[in-house]
């Protein structure tokens, strides 16, 4: 009965009837029910879940050093109990009295890095103590500007290293469409690297727990948070505008980086035949990649043969 239903019962079923259904990935979700929620929560009646229940639950991870996690902690319960009160298990949302401001502070959406930015950030992750996978998956995110996502969920069969090409399937793609990112000889160096750490798995970059399936959507910003910069903080996300600001900035051609980042582009250049594009995204990847290991190499961060520098 729904005055009994309690917050593990529920839970579940959300889980099953929702997330399950429409998350690409879910098991962050399901992290945060079992490490987070359920600990707490399970045996607690639906409806009985109050505000200060919500906030103990959010707090405690915030005042830990994760307000990002708090954040997307309070956004499953919200959605969570929106779907109570869709089926008539709750009348009030006990998530909604808690502001997102009193989480996390908004970080702006126009972060580009600046060329010292790099060359910190890039001698911060190399000299860091997280796995060699990630140092090389975060690094390759800024040599092909792709989304975390394209690489998390990339394959082996979709790299082709004769070709130095990368086929981004559109079930991986953001605008459901196919996408080829032409890699610089960087970019092979670091797939090349990577094959050989992935331990005869599908995937570009397995999980911990077994090589069939990939890592978890917020391993990237986790190990991205376990890098101590000398500077503001960014996103995985900031390294495409930081791409596309000095790509701009070095003169290349709006509907080339637009097409790089995988952007749809609309209006009658939007039906522009891409493959007319394909040697310049390949010419200004090369540059791209050659302007980052530039600066990298003015503090020895990568010399040559990067994947062979510090590990």
């Amino acid at each position: 009965m729904a005055h009994t239903t309690t917050v593990f019962e529920f839970g579940e079923r959300y889980f099953t009837e929702i997330v399950q259904r429409d998350c690409k990935d879910p098991r962050p979700i399901r992290r945060y029910l079992d490490k987070e929620i359920y600990p707490r929560l399970a045996e607690k009646p639906v409806r009985d879940v109050t505000s200060s229940d919500v906030t103990a639950i959010v707090f405690r991870k915030r005042d830990g050093g994760a307000p990002a996690s708090a954040a997307q902690i309070r956004n499953l319960l919200k959605r969570m109990f929106e779907y109570a009160m869709a089926n008539g298990v709750i009348t009030l949302n006990p998530a909604l009295t808690i502001p997102m401001r009193f989480i996390t502070q908004a970080r702006p959406r126009t972060r580009a890095l600046s060329p010292g930015e790099l060359r910190t950030y890039l001698q911060t992750l190399y000299q860091s103590n997280i796995r060699r996978q990630f140092k090389l998956a975060l690094h390759q995110i800024l040599l092909t500007l792709v989304r975390k996502s394209e690489l998390i969920f990339a394959r082996w069969e979709h790299v082709d290293f004769e070709a130095a090409e990368w086929q981004i399937p559109a079930e991986n793609s953001k605008t459901r469409a196919p996408h080829i990112v032409y890699l610089s000889r960087q970019s092979v160096d670091v797939f090349r690297e990577l094959h050989n750490l992935a331990g005869g798995s599908p995937w570009v970059i397995p999980s911990r727990g077994s090589l069939a399936k990939p890592f978890s959507t917020t391993a990237l910003n986790q190990a991205l948070q376990g890098v101590s910069f000398a500077m503001p903080p960014f996103t995985i996300h900031d390294m495409r505008r930081t791409g596309s600001t000095l790509l701009h900035e070095k003169g290349f051609p709006s509907d080339v980086i637009e097409k790089a980042l995988n952007h749809t582009i609309g209006g009658v250049r939007g039906v522009y035949n891409r493959a007319q594009y394909s040697d310049r995204r390949r010419k200004m990847l090369q540059f791209w990649a050659d302007y980052v290991e530039g600066i990298a190499s003015e503090k020895r961060v990568i010399v040559g043969n990067f994947t062979r520098e510090a590990s």
